[in-house]
């Protein structure tokens, strides 16, 4: 899950599962935030088209499309007992996984964040003290903590992963906040977090003068996807071993 520096065919994501032999499932959109909007509502669409709106472009709703490919087709989604998904609508949330599928997702790779770093609340770390359905996911403390949980409730075997942002050029000034947020946000959540500003390789110092691994100084070209990849590896070797 991510924005447009995981949604691309040839992304970090795809370099990690081609070395692992792993199936990749890619919900990644491109412009996506962790944190909703105002007026974010649940969209499930396969295949979404924001036209420039990207209000409901966010990682909640990748969350909203993973649950349904992990729950079986026609049961309703409950957030907490006796709480549906999208009640504000005449049709729930309900599950589409077939009884013939094979989908057992292992690992869960969320990154985002950088879309994040403009004006979006980071919000207190203490929202993760509270019921995981109480927290703000217009912060982004609160939509990690939301994320994190939902994808643990319906499919608990499955290792959740965060990423922080990369750098970028020009570097954004709250960027480093942004990244701090999210690894504090994987500590509190034992949830295991790659700290990707500081260990892809990839700097502001760097593209500055010549964009040797991103090609407008955000995007990774294919040096900085395959960058990134071998960082994520190097960690999910770590944790978990090898091929």
């Amino acid at each position: 899950m991510g924005n447009s520096i995981t949604a691309p065919s040839t992304s970090w994501a795809w370099v990690t599962a081609q070395h692992f032999g792993m199936e990749l499932t890619n919900l990644a959109v491109s412009g996506a935030h962790w944190t909703d909007y105002s007026n974010t509502s649940v969209d499930v669409n396969k295949i979404p088209v924001y036209n420039g709106d990207h209000t409901n472009n966010v990682i909640s709703n990748q969350v909203f499309r993973f649950l349904q490919m992990v729950v079986p087709a026609g049961t309703i989604i409950p957030e907490t007992d006796g709480e549906i998904f999208h009640s504000e609508t005449p049709s729930p949330l309900t599950g589409l996984r077939d009884p013939e599928s094979t989908f057992e997702p292992y690992l869960v790779i969320i990154s985002c964040g950088t879309n994040d770093s403009g004006s979006k609340d980071i919000g207190e770390i203490s929202q993760l003290d509270k019921p995981y359905n109480e927290a703000n996911r217009e912060t982004i403390y609160g939509a990690i903590y939301w994320a994190v949980s939902v994808i643990r409730k319906y499919s608990p075997s499955t290792q959740i992963i965060l990423l922080t942002p990369i750098q970028r050029s020009p570097l954004p000034v709250r960027l480093p906040l942004v990244v701090e947020a999210i690894q504090q946000a994987g500590e509190k959540l034992d949830c295991p977090t790659i700290n990707m500003y500081d260990e892809s390789g990839i700097t502001e110092a760097e593209e500055s003068q010549g964009h040797k691994y991103l090609y407008d100084g955000l995007h990774p070209n294919n040096a900085g996807n395959q960058l990134m990849g071998q960082a994520v590896i190097r960690h999910l070797e770590e944790w978990f071993g090898t091929k």
